[in-house]
């Protein structure tokens, strides 16, 4: 690689965003165009997504409800909910969701809180999912989710899931994960999001969880939000077989997450969950994860992120399988990260693709560690920045790598493996 020339992973997958949004750019038009459902307490709401009301407002003032049964959307079109400030409470759901949209309707959430009854452990295991949006085999074009002004908290399972997988929960990781799923992309918008607390009542349950097994590709954009006390990673996304992940992420803290099986708080966390078994290790998790695999990459920006005392990584970007001319393109700038146990920043290949990734403004404690493992280049650019303990590049295939440092500190060890410094 001569120089650090963006990808056409990122430019292709930009295309596909705006496609996207312009998709779904007339959603609200549409909801205006027919009058909302205006509801007052568990009953009304519960009759609203019952008959198919597509926008449903809630009454200001109604303040709180509680629910022994999921809230159930089983309709097509686009739902739009303006909850108004409610909170919405589990009373006894026993692992069901909160809410529950069925038929992988896009999803529009304002003002609304979703809480569990928090107490979930190693020791006291179970709870379901605040928000599960399940796609069917047969959904095509964009699966569009919106959250504004949302918190999900205290909830057993995923905070929020949205699932394209013929497996459902047993689905597993995007890399070494089956299932099929639908051509849908995906196109997931946070913005002044709180995932508290959720994912501690079973093994690999996280903040924001999404699983892709079809055709298409995911782009999160987050902002503003905050991803804490997660039992699993504060967002996992886990993309297999065709399709990319293009990620925008700003201005949001990932604080304490994936503790889950950690044996900080019990003697033999494998014992109570075998699942935790990690090669004879606690399977402890990251504050964000992606998961890639087969034809695609993963690109995007990561910018203005607090990534605190966190379980394994900070974070782990991990692509495999055949990818386009750059597997991996990423922008990470005004990153601060501290207390993580381990990498604060991986990024790793394992196919037959480049990558480029420019680090600017970063104050990390922990390692940052970069790598290609079979042919491809690698590309990494470090500037006005500082790594308090390893800096670790590794070109292993027969591809060049190249970093170019400038106006930055590293405290501990260069790690550099067929890495030219330019």
């Amino acid at each position: 690689m001569t120089n650090f020339r963006r990808s056409a992973l990122r430019a292709r997958s930009a295309n596909s965003l705006k496609l996207a949004l312009c998709s779904t750019a007339l959603l609200p038009t549409l909801a205006l165009a027919s009058p909302a459902a205006m509801v007052y307490d568990e009953a009304s709401l519960r009759a609203a997504l019952d008959a198919g009301a597509t926008k449903i407002v809630v009454q200001p003032g109604t303040g709180s409800i509680a629910i022994n049964q999921p809230l159930v959307y089983a309709g097509t079109a686009p739902l739009s909910i303006n909850g108004s400030g409610l909170v919405i409470n589990d009373a006894g759901l026993q692992g069901e969701p909160m809410l529950h949209v069925s038929q992988g309707a896009d999803l529009t959430l304002n003002n609304l809180s979703l809480v569990g009854p928090g107490g979930y452990s190693l020791e006291n295991q179970g709870g379901g999912k605040g928000i599960y949006v399940e796609v069917p085999m047969e959904r095509v074009g964009v699966v569009s989710v919106r959250l504004t002004d949302v918190t999900v908290k205290d909830t057993g399972n995923h905070g929020v899931h949205i699932s394209d997988c013929s497996l459902g929960d047993d689905c597993g990781a995007g890399q070494g994960g089956g299932g099929d799923g639908s051509p849908a992309s995906f196109h997931v918008q946070l913005n002044r999001v709180t995932i508290d607390g959720a994912g501690n009542g079973k093994q690999d349950a996280d903040g924001l969880r999404v699983d892709d097994r079809g055709e298409g590709d995911i782009f999160l954009s987050a902002t503003n939000s905050v991803f804490t006390y997660v039992g699993g990673d504060g967002i996992e996304l886990d993309e297999g077989n065709e399709g990319s992940v293009l990620i925008n992420v700003r201005n949001s803290d990932f604080v304490h997450n994936g503790a889950y099986c950690s044996d900080e708080f019990v003697d033999d966390p494998i014992a109570l969950d075998p699942s935790c078994d990690d090669d004879g290790d606690p399977d402890v998790d990251d504050a964000f994860d992606i998961d890639e695999a087969g034809p695609g990459g993963i690109a995007g920006t990561i910018a203005n992120l607090k990534i605190i005392d966190n379980y394994d990584e900070g974070l782990d970007f991990d692509t495999e399988g055949e990818g386009d001319d750059n597997a991996v393109d990423l922008d990470i700038m005004n990153v601060y990260a501290t207390g993580n146990a381990d990498e604060a920043i991986k990024v790793s290949e394992e196919g037959n693709a480049s990558v480029v990734v420019n680090l600017r403004a970063i104050d990390i404690e922990g390692d940052v560690e970069v790598e290609e493992e079979d042919e491809g280049d690698l590309a990494v650019t470090l500037n006005g920045s500082a790594i308090g303990d390893d800096f670790k590049l590794s070109e292993k295939g027969p591809g060049t790598g190249t970093v170019m440092m400038r106006g930055s500190s590293v405290v501990d060890e260069l790690d550099f493996n067929n890495i030219e410094e330019i």
